[in-house]
């Protein structure tokens, strides 16, 4: 998940000090444009650990370190730093929003690919690639959609070793134990290859154990809707929605919504 366009020109107004900015913004750019996570990671932490550092790089550093986090799906520790951002950091009234509203969202987001900025990996999803390459293995769209608006196209590498890629966001069970939902998508497939094609995925945590569900294969270059129903186990954590690119060619996808389903 990247911090917004509007949200980072509403937080540059909280000016810290020039020698402790630089440190932030040193780590902002590892984090944001070499996409070095574990490096800016770190860099924040060391932030955070100097005594005189001020209450608004503190808070924006700990901000950070959660959506480094996120992007590495770790979704619980990421929802405990916007919460300590929260809680500690109340003064710093943007960033200490910007948290609030994350720390409290456990379903899925950004299912219609509204958020986000076009060539980059959509907010809210995450690509299990090398830090510094997401970006060319996943990319939002405003073309080229199914419907107006805008849409995702999942990429694999040329140099990789079999053709597969994946765009993936997890969400908490919270809400969804004992109910039926139903994970519905629109994919099709620029194939490179007759055997190239694409899959919807909806799986399920069960206290580190995932059950997987795919849809049925799509291979056509038209768009093909697939669905998939499930009853979410009692003992459930976490919900994973992936779009799964078994293809050289390109997987574009769009219109994806979830829900529970009346009566099942």
């Amino acid at each position: 998940m990247v911090v917004g366009a509007a949200a980072a020109a509403l937080m540059a107004a909280e000016r810290p000090s020039a020698g402790t900015e630089r440190k932030l913004e040193q780590a902002i750019y590892k984090e944001m444009v070499l996409g070095d996570l574990p490096g800016a990671m770190q860099e924040y932490r060391n932030i955070l650990a100097q005594p005189d550092r001020p209450r608004e790089v503190a808070a924006r550093a700990l901000y950070q370190i959660s959506q480094c986090q996120e992007k590495l799906g770790q979704r619980a520790a990421a929802q405990a730093g916007y919460r300590r951002v929260a809680a500690e950091f109340a003064d710093q009234t943007v960033v200490a929003t910007l948290a609030r509203a994350l720390a409290n969202f456990s379903g899925p987001r950004n299912l219609n690919f509204e958020e986000g900025v076009v060539g980059k990996v959509p907010a809210g999803w995450t690509v299990p690639v090398l830090p510094k390459d997401p970006n060319f293995s996943a990319e939002l769209r405003r073309t080229g959609c199914k419907r107006t608006g805008a849409c995702a196209v999942v990429l694999v590498s040329p140099n990789s070793p079999r053709p597969f890629g994946t765009m993936m966001q997890s969400a908490s069970a919270d809400g969804y134990r004992g109910k039926t939902v139903r994970l519905r998508g629109w994919l099709r497939v620029e194939a490179a290859r007759p055997d190239d094609y694409a899959q919807l995925r909806l799986a399920v945590d069960r206290d580190g154990f995932w059950d997987n569900i795919d849809d049925q294969p799509v291979h056509s270059a038209e768009w093909a809707r697939c669905d998939i129903v499930r009853k979410i186990d009692e003992d459930a954590r976490f919900i994973l929605i992936a779009i799964i690119s078994n293809a050289r060619g390109r997987v574009w996808v769009d219109d994806l919504s979830f829900e529970v389903v009346p009566g099942r």
